[in-house]
């Protein structure tokens, strides 16, 4: 999933995105070796910036260093999704109360910004995947900036695309933003009126309903889900 904004990027973020994306999208299969030389050619980068983006990578979990023999993309299961969510449902929550009382007015409207993006394409019927998560990574990317805590922000970044790796490679279904989007628009509401509680409380709602649906039985007829399986 790459990042909506369009400046340019280095070569090391370049490799890191790439490969961020083949592994959470399961094209590069838990066990998988990294092949060093085959990256470079298909991702257009030299050694110095791929390997930059492996480090990065082993430290987020998503790709296992094991010395003399290269990376190896970590392992998972549906099993680890659930624990993760478990872990993740804290964190967010904890985010979503402290943006509420420190996210800046320019956060805000960054946040409305991409509100009306994914409403756009929710019109639009948009049903590439990569888009539906795009846009909720960013949503809370942008609450885990406004908490104000470096570290939060970290480990949620890590623990959002362990959680995403985990639903491709289970072949679960992935929420997309038909029934998400007035969890957004719940969200803004609650931080743009500086409440914690409020926060606390729609980012609870908004994980718990993913989180639930992830367990049903999916309806082929309707368009609000989507089987990560081609």
């Amino acid at each position: 999933m790459q990042p909506f904004s369009a400046k340019k990027m280095r070569l090391s973020d370049v490799a890191y995105h790439g490969l961020r994306t083949a592994i959470i999208k399961a094209e590069l299969l838990p066990g998988s070796p990294i092949d060093e030389k085959e990256c470079m050619e298909r991702l257009s980068v030299g050694r110095t910036p791929l390997r930059e983006a492996l480090q990065r990578l082993a430290q987020e979990d998503l790709l296992l260093a094991v010395p003399q023999r290269g990376y190896f993309v970590s392992s998972t299961s549906a099993t680890d999704f659930f624990q993760l969510q478990e872990f993740r449902l804290q964190a967010e929550v904890w985010a979503a109360r402290l943006a509420a009382t420190r996210i800046s007015d320019a956060q805000l409207d960054r946040l409305a910004v991409l509100i009306e993006e994914a409403r756009a394409g929710v019109e639009a019927k948009r049903m590439e995947i990569e888009w539906h998560l795009g846009i909720d990574e960013e949503m809370h990317k942008l609450i885990a900036e406004a908490s104000g805590n470096t570290y939060l922000a970290q480990a949620l970044t890590r623990l959002y695309a362990l959680s995403v790796r985990s639903l491709y490679v289970s072949r679960m279904p992935v929420a997309l933003l038909f029934e998400d989007l007035k969890d957004m628009v719940v969200i803004h509401e609650a931080l743009a009126s500086r409440d914690p509680d409020k926060a606390e409380a729609a980012m609870q709602a908004h994980l718990s309903v993913s989180a639930t649906n992830l367990i049903r039985p999916v309806e082929p007829a309707r368009h609000a889900r989507v089987e990560t399986r081609k």
